[in-house]
C-alpha cells in the first residue's frame, strides 16, 4: 500500500501528464486573427458629391476609412443614415460598398428640401465610428 506522500506525488504526476498530453505543443493560436488589429482608432472621413445637393438629385455618399494613416479595405459594415432634422421619421439608410483604397460609397436621392443629418456607421477591426455632418438639400 502507498504512503500518503506517495499518493499525492502519483496524483500530481497523473494530472501533469494529462494536461501535457492535451496540448499540441505547437502553440498555433486558432482564436481571433489579431494581425490587423491595432489600438490605433479607425478614422472615418464622411463626404458626398455633389456638395450642394438639390431635390431628387442623385447623391453619392462616401466614407474614407483609415487606421494609422493606412486605408482600411476590410470594414465589416459601412452604412449611411440620412435623417431629416425637421422630421426624424423621414430617413434614408444606405449600405456602403467598397470601391478600394479604404473608400466606401452608396448612392441615394432625397425627395424633400431641407436640412439633413448624415451619419456614417462604420464597423472595422473591432471598432465602431459614427461621424455626423449636416447636409442642406435645396429645392
Amino acid at each position: 500500500m502507498l504512503r500518503p506522500f506517495a499518493k499525492w506525488v502519483l496524483l500530481f504526476l497523473l494530472i501533469a501528464g494529462a494536461l501535457t498530453g492535451c496540448s499540441s505543443g505547437k502553440n498555433n493560436h486558432s482564436g481571433m486573427n489579431m494581425s490587423k488589429m491595432s489600438m490605433e482608432p479607425i478614422k472615418v472621413e464622411l463626404s458626398w458629391s455633389p456638395p450642394a445637393a438639390t431635390v431628387n438629385q442623385e447623391i453619392t455618399f462616401e466614407a474614407r476609412v483609415t487606421q494609422g494613416g493606412e486605408p482600411v479595405d476590410d470594414a465589416k459594415e459601412v452604412r449611411f443614415e440620412i435623417v431629416n432634422t425637421a422630421d426624424a421619421a423621414k430617413k434614408l439608410e444606405l449600405t456602403g460598398k467598397p470601391v478600394g483604397e479604404g473608400n466606401y460609397t452608396a448612392e441615394g436621392m432625397l425627395a424633400e428640401a431641407g436640412s439633413y443629418s448624415v451619419t456614417s456607421h462604420v464597423t472595422a477591426r473591432t471598432q465602431h465610428s459614427m461621424p455626423t455632418k449636416s447636409l442642406t438639400v435645396e429645392p
